[in-house]
């Protein structure tokens, strides 16, 4: 079995680091304690569609093809990526979960 490069593995290694930054700028502004700005809000707005759109384009990715395997993974769909996406955003203890819930019953 084939292992990565040491070179390869520190590229992938700031792949991931930088990904985790961006997020965590985002994860801040949502733990801000102090009030938000009007232009913490535009962010947000602007913020949470840019995730949407991350996590669309994955479900776009990992769809299944008509051997009934995932597009990506090859493996049985749905793929891990796709039960993770999904496990994560239908969990009832988290937010989005509840707002979608308050969305669709009027507030």
């Amino acid at each position: 079995m084939d292992t990565i490069s040491p070179v390869v593995a520190d590229a992938f290694h700031l792949l991931c680091s930088d990904l985790y930054e961006h997020l965590d700028e985002a994860e801040s502004l949502a733990d801000k304690t102090q009030g938000w700005y009007r232009e913490d809000v535009d962010t947000a707005r602007k913020l949470i569609p840019d995730l949407v759109l991350v996590i669309r384009g994955l479900l776009l990715e990992h769809q299944v093809a008509p051997s009934g395997d995932c597009r990506i993974c090859t493996s049985a769909w749905p793929c891990p990526v796709v039960t993770t996406i999904h496990g994560l955003i239908k969990d009832p203890d988290r937010e989005f979960v509840a707002l979608v819930n308050r969305a669709h019953n009027g507030g």
